[in-house]
């Protein structure tokens, strides 16, 4: 092999190294994202950068959270009341914002399929609770439901991480280029 056919062999390979760490760190930023979007539901959020701050949930929204299908008060339900004398919104976290079921919470998760194209997706892939995650992210005006967005602040609050993961992701690469290892 000639020092050329060397020296390209080189080059692809430390391109190839470059590639992979930083979908390496592509996958652990979203990760990051998503445990953000997870843990902003059930309390009331701030604004974030363009993002509205959440409003407070409706009273008919908060007493739906504690009663059960026949209509009856359940035990969390009973103890809002002890505490708030009503099915007021208390605007605390009390209301669970977001939390009727935590199935949206569950469902959350990273599709990694387009990776290799620079691509993580965070979201949710069951379509029931896709609908009702994007009516609240984006809010629904036939459904009378106001933004509360949950996923897209939680990649502007990531920024700087984002983009630690993601060198990080290429020097742990090049460390391992360097030692012979890729």
């Amino acid at each position: 092999m000639s020092d050329f056919e060397k020296l390209i062999k080189a080059i692809t390979n430390i391109e190839e190294a470059i590639q992979q760490g930083a979908q390496n760190g592509l996958k652990q930023a979203g990760i990051r994202v998503m445990g953000t979007a997870k843990a902003k539901l059930g309390t009331y959020q701030p604004s974030v950068g363009e993002y509205p701050a959440w409003q407070i949930l409706k009273p008919q929204t908060v007493k739906r959270k504690y009663l059960s299908e026949k209509g009856n008060v359940k035990k969390p339900g009973k103890e809002y009341l002890k505490k708030y004398g009503s099915f007021e919104p208390s605007g605390t976290a009390d209301d669970s914002p977001l939390v009727g079921t935590s199935l949206l919470r569950k469902l959350i998760t990273t599709d990694e399929s387009q990776l290799a194209q620079g691509n993580v997706y965070i979201g949710v892939a069951e379509k029931n609770v896709a609908t009702y995650g994007a009516a609240q992210e984006y809010g629904s005006a036939k459904r009378n439901i106001p933004p509360r967005p949950y996923l897209r602040p939680s990649v502007v609050e990531n920024k700087e991480e984002i983009a630690e993961d993601i060198k990080n992701g290429i020097a742990e690469m090049m460390s391992n280029f360097g030692q012979g290892g890729f």
